[in-house]
């Protein structure tokens, strides 16, 4: 089976690199020069729990001219999704498929919309990496990977994943329903991401904070009565212990707190962001989910401003003054 990993930071160079590791015909697909160049001059470092490699695995930004390929698996962020489908499209062969390992929901329904709904598997990672340098990747923490067919049947394909997968040291499972897990994942995600994000704590520093832990299950309290009003059936019995005691435990940095890190924009419209706009669609209300997203977007605004403007305020006031002189022209 050929690959393309369309987004090759932390999650897809891993997995990248460790399918490439086993013999996979593995291509890396990623939007940032320095990151491409880095692996195409150094290879890809991959380091952590299955040791230290250095992959020389194809890596492009540009995959014009490509050779079809069989299977992409799709590590954007969410913010990218669509994107992501429009170069899925354009180098899967005839019989192609996407296979979507990201956080969050609606990743799916972006790659249904361009692909078809035939050409779609989906799963979640409960894995995590980082991306510490151009070139690099981390592997933090080991957990299962659940793949499956949206319509729950038994394929060759998702077998196919399946044994790839596993053979390369990621630890999959197929599962008849992954949307299921997906939500699944993004239960997790929207108790503990938006957290570490605005604190900047890992999970298992924010757990000892007595005032944070207050707030998580008012968080979480939230979560839950919005997916019990939709009907979803979780795989997870009790996903509030799964949080709790993920907490206790863990001290990786979740993605979106990384991102607030690194001053780049985060995926909350995928994950409390969505969980809002599901909230509203039943006429509930989410203040503490609410609250959250409104400080992660702040700080995104916070860190956009940071590194695209010089701190000229008289003349940033002068033309806030002109703006709002022309709105209250706009409204007499």
């Amino acid at each position: 089976m050929r690959i393309a990993m369309i987004g090759a930071g932390a999650m897809g160079g891993v997995y990248g690199g460790l399918l490439f590791r086993t013999g996979v015909d593995v291509t890396l697909l990623d939007k940032r020069q320095a990151h491409v160049e880095a692996i195409s001059r150094e290879g890809l470092r991959v380091e952590g729990l299955r040791g230290e490699h250095v992959l020389r695995v194809p890596a492009c930004t540009d995959p014009a001219g490509l050779a079809p390929f069989d299977a992409v698996i799709v590590f954007t962020d969410s913010n990218a999704t669509a994107a992501a489908a429009c170069t899925a499209k354009a180098v899967l062969g005839a019989g192609g498929f996407a296979l979507t390992l990201q956080n969050g929901i609606g990743n799916v329904e972006a790659l249904t919309a361009e692909l078809g709904a035939t050409r779609v598997v989906a799963g979640v990672s409960m894995n995590s990496a980082a991306n510490p340098a151009p070139g690099r990747c981390l592997y933090t923490n080991a957990g299962m990977t659940s793949i499956g067919e949206l319509d729950g049947t038994d394929t060759p394909r998702i077998r196919a994943l399946h044994r790839l997968l596993n053979a390369a040291g990621i630890d999959t499972e197929i599962v008849a329903d992954p949307m299921a897990w997906i939500w699944g994942k993004f239960v997790l995600n929207c108790g503990i991401n938006v957290l570490t994000a605005v604190t900047q704590l890992r999970s298992g520093d924010m757990f000892r904070v007595p005032e944070m832990n207050a707030l998580q299950e008012r968080v979480i309290d939230e979560i839950l009565a919005v997916v019990a009003r939709k009907g979803i059936r979780l795989p997870d019995p009790d996903p509030r212990h799964t949080i709790r005691s993920h907490c206790r435990v863990r001290f990786n940095k979740p993605s979106m707190m990384q991102h607030i890190e690194q001053r780049r924009r985060t995926e909350i419209d995928a994950i409390n962001g969505a969980l809002v706009r599901e909230a509203r669609a039943l006429g509930m209300s989410v203040p503490y989910n609410e609250t959250l997203v409104a400080i992660v977007k702040g700080l995104e605004r916070s860190a956009a401003l940071a590194t695209g403007r010089a701190e000229d305020y008289a003349k940033v006031e002068a033309e806030a003054e002109a703006e709002a002189a022309g709105a209250a022209g706009a409204s007499t």
